[in-house]
């Protein structure tokens, strides 16, 4: 059963790849690496891990506003204020996944030059997304720190 399910998804992942790469994906991931400078995969792999971190942070938020929500929101718009800030980490987490993109596949190599300046516009676009996205995370941890005494000890008309 398992072999089937793993064919299935090797075929459809594959599909519109050409032959000689996919049987040799092997070589096309070594040359790929060995075409990009080690110190700009020292970059991607700082950012990854930091992105890495970021989104697990962010999953922690979520569900620890999804746990508190029932506790502390007893009005419409205390529950409007959780909904709020949940949204706002999922968008921060999408951030956060787009920093951890893979920016090509293995076998579409463009000229030297051209792959440099690729890899600096995707590597602005991941730090600088990283950046946006710590920033945001600090704000939005803040604001969930404050608003939720208040809401705990608010009490509002229904």
């Amino acid at each position: 059963m398992r072999n089937r399910i793993d064919e299935t998804l090797h075929a459809a992942l594959t599909r519109n790849w050409e032959e000689r790469l996919a049987k040799n994906y092997l070589d096309a991931l070594q040359k790929s690496e060995e075409s990009v400078p080690a110190y700009i995969n020292d970059v991607f792999q700082r950012v990854d891990a930091k992105g890495t971190a970021l989104v697990t942070y962010v999953a922690m938020m979520i569900a620890g506003l999804g746990i508190c929500a029932p506790l502390v929101a007893k009005h419409p718009y205390e529950e409007a204020i959780v909904i709020a800030q949940i949204s706002a980490f999922l968008l921060i987490a999408i951030g956060c996944l787009r920093c951890l993109s893979v920016f090509g596949r293995p076998g579409v190599a463009p000229g030297a030059k051209e792959t440099l300046q690729q890899l600096e516009r995707e590597l602005i676009i991941r730090q600088e997304l990283y950046r946006i996205c710590h920033r945001a995370a600090i704000i939005f941890t803040l604001t969930a720190f404050i608003s939720m005494p208040v809401m705990l000890l608010w009490q509002p008309e229904l």
